[in-house]
C-alpha cells in the first residue's frame, strides 16, 4: 500500500533537505575561493569597461563644441547619456542586493570585514522565496529593450543582441527549472554574489557597446585630430650668409587622402616618405626676406578643397650675431634629449650657452651642437647665447610629451576584432601615434581578462609584452562573441619611467 500523496511528497522534501544539509557541509573552501576569484575578476573587469565608457562619454561631450562634429553630436551626446543614466539605475540596484547578501551574512558592504560565505539559506529566502529573484529577471529583460529604444538607428544596429544572457541552466536531473529557481536556489553566499556580478558584467558590456555606437556615429575614438590643419615650419629665422634654411610644409592629421599640391617659392615640392615636403635654400644677403608657400589640399571633414598661403620670413643677420634652432621641434619636451643648434658669426669657442626656465639644463656635444634637459611645462624658457659680451635670448615652450597609447595588434580599445585575427597577435604594445618624435615604448606588465562560453572569467598577468603561457591559453580561447579585457598596462619609455596606462577592451566577432 502506497503513501497518501501528501505525505509521500512531506517525505520526499525531508529527504531533500537532508541531503542538501550534507551537501552544505561538503562546500570545500576550494570551491568558496574559487567563487571569490571569479566576482573579483569580474568587479575588475567592470571597472575597467566603465573606465572605457567614460572615456568615450567625455569624447563625445568634447565634440559638442566643435565645429565640424557640434551638429551630429549634439544629437549622440544625449543619447549615450540616457544609455549610461539607465544602466546605472539597474546596476546600482543589484549593488543593493549584493550589499543586502552580504549584511544578512553578517558582514558590511564596502569592507573588509569577512562574512558567512558558505551560508544556503540567506540567497535562498531573498532571491527566491522573497520574489527578488522574479523581479531582477523582469529589470533585466525591460533594460535590454529600453537600452535599445533610446533610438531606431541603435535598435536595428543591435536587433540581434539580448545583451543578457536568460538561459536557464539545468538542474543535475536534466529538466530546466525556473530561472530564480535555476540560479539562486541553494547557492552559497559568495556564489550568488558572484551571479549578480555577473549581470552588473552584462549591463557594463551593454552600455559600452552603445555608447560606443553612438560615439562612432559621431566620429571614431581612435581619431586624435579631428580636422585637418596646414602647417609651415622653417629650421631658422635668423640666419648668418652661407647657412641653409630648410622649411618644412605639410597638412596636420596627415592622411595620404588629403592628396596636399606643396608650393615653396614658386616650384612644386614633392612630398617625403612622412607627409611633409622639404625645401632647402642658402641665406643670401644681409637683411630681411621672404619666401611664399602655398599648401592645396582635400579636408574631409568638411567635404572642401583648401588652400593655405603662408610667407616664410627670416633675417640674415651680420656676422657678428647669434641664431638658435631646435633640430626636431619648436618645442622643448621634458624626459628628452633635445637637440639645439647655435650658430654664430665668430669661433665656436668664443659662443656661451646658457637656459633659464623649465627646470632646464644645456649641455655641448660638439661644435654648434647641444642637448637641452627640461623638467617643467612653461611657456617661458630662454636658450640664452653670449658672444663677445652680447647676449640673445630665445624663447621656448616646454611640454610634457603626450601619454601613449596600447592597442593589440595595432586596432584601438572598443573595437571589434576578429576571432582569428585577435589569436594571431602576439600581445600588448605600446607608441604614440602621429607625434613628430620617434618616441620607442616597451611593455612591461599587463593582464588579460576573457569570458568563456560557461560566463566563468579567466584572468592571467603578463611579465613584458608578450602572451604568457597562462595568457595564450586564454588568446586561444577566444571565440566569437567574447569579451576581452586588459589592464594594469605598464610601459617604459624613453625617459626611463614606468607609465601605467588605460586598459583595452575587445569585442571578439
Amino acid at each position: 500500500m502506497s503513501l497518501p500523496k501528501e505525505p509521500r511528497q512531506k517525505m520526499i522534501n525531508i529527504m531533500y533537505l537532508v541531503l542538501t544539509a550534507l551537501l552544505a557541509l561538503n562546500v570545500s573552501s576550494e570551491i568558496l575561493n574559487a567563487f571569490k576569484t571569479v566576482n573579483r575578476s569580474l568587479e575588475n573587469t567592470n571597472t575597467t569597461v566603465n573606465a572605457s565608457t567614460q572615456q568615450i562619454l567625455k569624447s563625445l561631450d568634447s565634440k559638442r563644441t566643435e565645429p565640424q562634429t557640434m551638429e551630429r553630436a549634439t544629437k549622440w551626446f544625449p543619447k549615450a547619456q540616457q544609455a549610461a543614466d539607465i544602466s546605472k539605475k539597474l546596476f546600482d540596484y543589484i549593488e543593493g542586493l549584493k550589499g543586502k547578501i552580504i549584511t544578512l551574512a553578517g558582514g558590511a558592504p564596502g569592507t573588509d570585514k569577512s562574512f558567512k560565505e558558505d551560508n544556503l539559506d540567506i540567497v535562498t529566502k531573498m532571491m527566491v522565496k522573497e520574489g527578488e529573484g522574479k523581479k531582477l529577471k523582469g529589470m533585466l529583460e525591460q533594460y535590454s529593450k529600453d537600452i535599445k529604444a533610446i533610438d531606431p538607428e541603435l535598435d536595428s544596429a543591435f536587433k540581434n543582441e539580448s545583451f543578457v544572457d536568460f538561459t536557464n541552466p539545468p538542474g543535475r536531473d536534466g529538466k530546466t527549472k525556473e530561472w530564480d529557481y535555476a540560479y539562486f536556489h541553494m547557492v552559497p553566499t559568495v556564489a550568488g554574489l558572484t551571479i549578480l556580478s555577473k549581470f552588473q558584467n552584462d549591463i557594463k558590456t551593454a552600455e559600452n557597446k552603445i555608447v560606443a555606437e553612438c560615439h562612432k556615429k559621431v566620429g571614431e575614438v581612435k581619431v586624435i585630430f579631428d580636422s585637418y590643419s596646414a602647417i609651415v615650419g622653417q629650421s631658422s629665422k635668423y640666419l648668418m650668409p652661407g647657412q641653409e634654411l630648410e622649411i618644412t610644409a605639410g597638412v596636420g592629421a596627415y592622411s595620404k587622402t588629403a592628396q596636399p599640391s606643396i608650393s615653396i617659392n614658386g616650384s612644386g615640392v614633392s612630398l617625403g616618405a612622412e607627409g611633409f615636403a622639404s625645401y632647402k635654400t642658402q641665406a643670401g644677403g644681409v637683411g630681411n626676406h621672404s619666401i611664399p608657400v602655398r599648401i592645396a589640399y582635400f579636408n574631409q571633414v568638411t567635404g572642401q578643397q583648401e588652400t593655405k598661403e603662408v610667407n616664410i620670413e627670416y633675417t640674415v643677420g651680420s656676422p657678428s650675431g647669434a641664431s638658435v634652432a631646435l633640430e626636431e621641434m619648436n618645442v622643448l619636451y621634458i624626459g628628452w634629449p633635445n637637440k639645439v643648434r647655435v650658430a654664430a658669426g665668430t669661433g665656436d669657442e668664443k659662443v656661451q650657452v646658457s637656459i633659464v626656465g623649465g627646470g632646464g639644463s644645456i649641455q655641448k656635444t660638439g661644435a654648434g651642437s647641444y642637448i637641452a634637459s627640461v623638467t617643467t611645462p612653461t611657456n617661458d624658457c630662454k636658450i640664452n647665447v653670449t658672444v663677445d659680451g652680447k647676449t640673445s635670448s630665445f624663447n621656448y615652450r616646454v611640454r610634457t610629451i603626450p601619454q601613449p597609447v596600447a592597442s593589440v595588434g595595432g586596432v584601438p580599445s572598443n573595437e571589434n576584432m576578429g576571432a582569428g585575427q585577435f589569436r594571431a597577435q602576439q600581445g600588448v604594445s605600446a607608441a604614440i601615434k602621429d607625434f613628430p618624435l620617434d618616441l620607442k615604448y616597451t611593455v612591461t606588465q599587463f593582464t588579460i581578462t576573457m569570458d568563456d562560453e560557461n560566463g566563468d572569467i579567466k584572468e592571467a598577468a603578463c611579465t613584458g609584452n608578450t602572451w604568457s603561457p597562462a595568457a595564450l591559453a586564454i588568446v586561444r580561447g577566444a571565440t566569437p562573441g567574447r569579451m576581452v579585457t586588459i589592464d594594469n598596462i605598464r610601459a617604459t619609455g624613453p625617459d626611463g619611467k614606468n607609465n601605467k596606462i588605460p586598459g583595452l577592451v575587445y569585442y571578439i566577432k
